[in-house]
């Protein structure tokens, strides 16, 4: 929801008055904390400003800034940001800075890098194993069909996050200036590909689905996101109503198939609010309570000794194959919107720390490292200075790190890692980024199903193939009739790779960037429908598309300079 705001905001016709009410609220907010204001009286504020600029339903105001106002209030009363400096963080060309995303910082990385082993092949006739992957699955149990689902269009800024909702009363019940307005686009029973999450009906069919489709899966991999959009509405007790709920469902579907979860964003009360140990009052403040409810949820299927990282960084080791160890990693210590980073960026709850001494382990005893994780490092929604650590983590341990899958971007995409201190740029490692399963936005729903090399000695637990499923909502929703998930594509037949190393994939961005219908080719797989099919024909937004997949560090679009008109 937040990065669907701010991806609004900075829309060349909204930038003004979205800098305009930024500085304007800023400012309001800074004057009230030196008058020593109460919290609430702060929220009143904010809650009359975005009721008088339109920039969200009533309730959502509200709810929005309630859900807030204790993190973004103590986080501004202990740093030394300008209205400036924060509003030019969060929208183009407003203020001067940009200082809280891109704070640098380092951390140390243990010398002694073993020779550069080229990637390696996969033997002929070995053993290999069948993992699902899953992403931002985002459930609304309060989809309601027949409700408008281009709610944009009820929004003079277009700012309205969250559709295929009933926002005809509000929360106490009385009607709301959307009770009697006309519907432009009903939502379908199977959900919709606009601003819309998932009904509960539709996972359930993709849970059935692939439990009697795929039944000798090794284990299942999440990368994070199970609630819905609807981060104003965010409660601890939800949370875990919520993930007691996910955790018996994949228990039902798949009773002897491990799940290995990472963290995502939007299991934070508020979205992203993951404070690290060295945060002034932690006890109060902190996710210890989530992490509990992680730690409970994952114990189906991790060992007892790994809980004690999740309980204290969400983050955890396990080992589901000989050789092999999988690292779950947490990345919302890198969001943007993770506010309590900014009183202290460096390395939160020392989790790269951490994930060094992990690999140096893998590295001594010869195992190879999978990464399973949320927010991809290159993607700028993390933070610049945890961002380019972890690049260079990967640099230095690139024979050890075998594979890393995430999420986030709820996009069927891939990101390449090129060493830009070699001269011909080579490129050293990729991130596998799944598509989401919920809709959101303007998508249709997908998981990937990987076929690994590995379970024999010598193995290289490298992704052997790659298939893409997806079903087509829209489809469902004409037809009345349960979606049908499909085989969208196999990754290397589609594009004729020769294997998943990162030359290959470097290559494929190449073509991307020259090949005009392999492009439109990837933006459909991109959004797994046609969405946004005419941006091969303008140059910002192809360069966009392709600068993202070579971007292995966030704010850092140096990868990007040879791409021209």
């Amino acid at each position: 929801m937040l990065r669907y705001a701010k991806k609004v905001i900075n829309e060349p016709e909204n930038r003004k008055m979205s800098c305009f009410f930024c500085t304007f609220a800023v400012d309001g907010v800074q004057a009230l904390i030196a008058q020593n204001s109460t919290d609430d009286e702060v929220a009143a504020f904010l809650v009359n400003l975005c009721d008088l600029f339109d920039v969200e339903q009533p309730h959502v105001c509200k709810n929005i800034i309630y859900a807030f106002k204790d993190e973004v209030v103590f986080v501004l009363e202990r740093s030394v940001f300008t209205p400036d400096e924060i509003c030019g963080a969060f929208i183009a060309n407003c203020g001067h800075s940009d200082k809280p995303l891109t704070h640098m910082w380092n951390i140390s990385i243990p010398g002694g890098k073993p020779p550069i082993r080229p990637w390696p092949k996969i033997p002929d006739n070995k053993p290999t194993f069948k993992v699902l992957h899953l992403s931002d699955i985002h459930i609304d149990h309060q989809y309601v069909v027949g409700t408008e689902a281009y709610c944009q269009l009820d929004s003079a800024l277009g700012t309205y996050a969250m559709c295929c909702r009933d926002y005809s009363q509000d929360s106490m019940g009385r009607p709301t200036n959307m009770k009697d307005k006309p519907i432009y686009v009903p939502a379908g029973p199977w959900g919709m590909p606009y601003l819309c999450d998932l009904p509960y009906q539709t996972f359930e069919s993709a849970m059935k689905h692939i439990s009697k489709t795929f039944k000798d899966l090794d284990y299942i991999i999440i990368t994070g996101d199970f609630e819905a959009h609807d981060s104003w509405d965010y409660t601890e007790d939800l949370t875990r109503e919520n993930m007691n709920n996910m955790t018996n469902v994949f228990l039902e579907y798949f009773p002897n198939v491990p799940v290995y979860v990472s963290i995502g964003n939007h299991e934070g009360v508020p979205q992203d609010a993951m404070a690290p140990h060295t945060m002034p009052e932690y006890d109060k403040r902190g996710p210890q309570w989530l992490y509990k409810i992680m730690s409970d949820m994952w114990a189906h299927w991790i060992p007892q000794e790994a809980l004690d990282t999740v309980q204290y960084r969400a983050s955890y080791v396990v080992r589901p194959k000989p050789g092999l160890k999988l690292i779950s990693l947490n990345t919302i210590y890198c969001s943007e919107f993770n506010f309590y980073l900014y009183v202290n960026e460096v390395d939160p709850d020392a989790t790269l720390e951490w994930l060094i001494e992990e690999l140096v382990d893998s590295e001594k005893k010869g195992e190879l490292v999978h990464i399973i994780s949320h927010i991809p490092p290159g993607d700028n929604y993390c933070l610049k200075g945890w961002s380019w650590n972890f690049f260079e983590i990967v640099k230095r341990f690139e024979n050890t790190i075998a594979q890393m899958f995430y999420g986030h971007t709820h996009y069927d995409q891939f990101m390449v890692y090129y060493d830009m201190d070699d001269p011909n740029r080579r490129p050293f490692h990729f991130n596998w980024i799944s598509p989401s399963l919920t809709t959101y936005d303007f998508l249709n729903p997908a998981y990937r199903i990987y076929e690994i090399d590995g379970g024999y000695e010598g193995a290289t637990y490298t992704v052997k193939s790659a298939q893409t499923y997806f079903a087509n909502v829209t489809e469902a929703n004409l037809k009345n009739k349960e979606p049908e998930w499909v085989l969208e594509y196999d990754t290397k037949e589609h594009w004729q790779l020769p294997d998943f190393s990162p030359q290959s994939w470097a290559d494929l961005s190449d073509k991307l960037w020259t090949n005009t219908t392999m492009f439109r080719e990837y933006v459909k797989f991109f959004y797994r429908n046609h969405y946004n099919n005419e941006c091969y024909t303008d140059y910002k937004c192809r360069y966009t598309f392709v600068c993202d997949i070579k971007k292995g560090r966030s704010y850092d679009e140096s990868f990007c300079d040879h791409l021209k008109r």
